[in-house]
């Protein structure tokens, strides 16, 4: 299983530096590579940037959310939430370091 991340440049610049193999930069075609990124079967957890999630269509919407895997989460490129403990507390809804 694979980790992709797909974003703006700026967004996935980081992740590239960090070794992360696919990497999808989105300019205004998302639908089109948000597919290429279900395409592939090596993904299993999928990064999007959160400014772009909200630019999606309905019918991408509802093809995301019917999803197994890849797992998908969702960041923002503003870095309002610093704390990653809270970050996973927030979306699981379970302290998982407890």
């Amino acid at each position: 299983m694979e980790i992709a991340v797909l974003g703006t440049d700026d967004f996935v610049t980081g992740f590239r530096l960090a070794g992360v193999k696919h990497t999808f930069t989105v300019s205004n075609n998302f639908d089109e590579k948000i597919n290429q990124a279900l395409d592939n079967k090596e993904i299993g957890v999928l990064v999007v940037e959160q400014e772009e999630m909200d630019k999606m269509t309905a019918k991408t919407k509802r093809v995301l959310e019917k999803l197994i895997t890849p797992v998908l989460i969702t960041l923002s490129s503003k870095g309002k939430e610093t704390d990653l403990r809270q970050l996973i507390k927030r979306t699981v809804g379970v302290d998982l370091w407890k």
